[in-house]
C-alpha cells in the first residue's frame, strides 16, 4: 500500500542528502508532477531550489497563478519571458514532427542558460513510472536531455549536471495523493493550459 505521507519524509530526506550544500533546478510546466517536484526539493533544502518556469506563450493569466502559489509557498522561483522565443521558433510550421523539434530545441537552449546563469548542480525532474515506461519504447533518454542543454554529466556534480527524479517510481494517481497531502490547489493538476499540442511537449521535457 502507499502511503504519501511517509512517500513525502522520506523524498524530502533524500533530497536533502542528495543536494546537501548545492543548488537545485527544478524547471515547471505547471502540471502536477513537475510542481510536486518542486515542492519536494524547496522543502528539502530551501531557497537553494530553484524553481524556474519557463513562459513560453502560456494562456493569459496562468503564469500568474503559477508564480503566484509558489511566491505563496515561499519558494524561490524564476520566471523567465521565452514567449518571442518560441514564437520565433515556431512561426510558419506547420508540420507536428518538426514542431516538437523546434519546441524542444528553444526549450533546452533556454533551460541551459538558466541552469549555467543559475550555477547549479542539479536539475529535478517530474519524471514519473509512465514516462520511464515511455523511455523505454523509444522516448528521449535522459542523457540526451543533458547534451541538448549543453551539459554533459562526467562526474557530477563536481563536473556536471546530476539529475534527480523523486517521482519516478509513482504512477499518476499516486502521484496525486502526494500532491493532495502537500495541499497543492487542484488547478494545477487539472488546468487547461494552451497551445495543447505543444503543452504535452513542454511537459515532456520538465520530466
Amino acid at each position: 500500500m502507499f502511503y504519501p505521507e511517509k512517500f513525502i519524509q522520506d523524498q524530502v530526506q533524500h533530497l536533502s542528502g542528495m543536494i546537501g550544500e548545492g543548488k537545485a533546478v527544478i524547471p515547471v510546466s505547471g502540471g502536477v508532477g513537475s510542481t510536486v517536484s518542486g515542492v519536494l526539493t524547496h522543502r528539502a533544502v530551501g531557497d537553494r531550489a530553484i524553481i524556474v518556469l519557463i513562459d513560453d506563450g502560456m494562456w493569459v493569466g496562468e503564469v500568474e497563478n503559477m508564480i503566484n502559489f509558489f511566491a505563496a509557498q515561499n519558494m524561490n522561483n524564476r520566471l523567465v519571458d521565452a514567449s518571442h522565443e518560441f514564437s520565433g521558433a515556431l512561426n510558419g510550421i506547420g508540420e507536428p514532427e518538426e514542431q516538437r523539434k523546434r519546441y524542444r530545441n528553444t526549450y533546452y537552449a533556454v533551460l541551459g542558460r538558466v541552469i549555467q546563469e543559475e550555477k547549479a548542480h542539479y536539475l529535478v525532474r517530474g519524471t514519473t513510472a509512465a514516462d520511464i515506461f515511455q523511455t523505454e519504447e523509444g522516448g528521449e533518454l535522459q542523457d540526451d536531455a543533458l547534451e541538448q542543454i549543453g551539459i554533459r554529466v562526467i562526474d557530477p556534480p563536481r563536473h556536471g549536471l546530476r539529475v534527480i527524479e523523486p517521482l519516478r517510481k509513482l504512477n499518476r494517481h499516486e502521484v496525486l495523493q502526494v500532491a493532495q497531502h502537500l495541499e497543492l490547489p487542484p488547478a494545477l493538476s487539472v488546468r487547461k493550459p494552451f497551445p495543447a499540442v505543444l503543452t504535452v511537449i513542454r511537459e515532456s521535457l520538465v520530466k
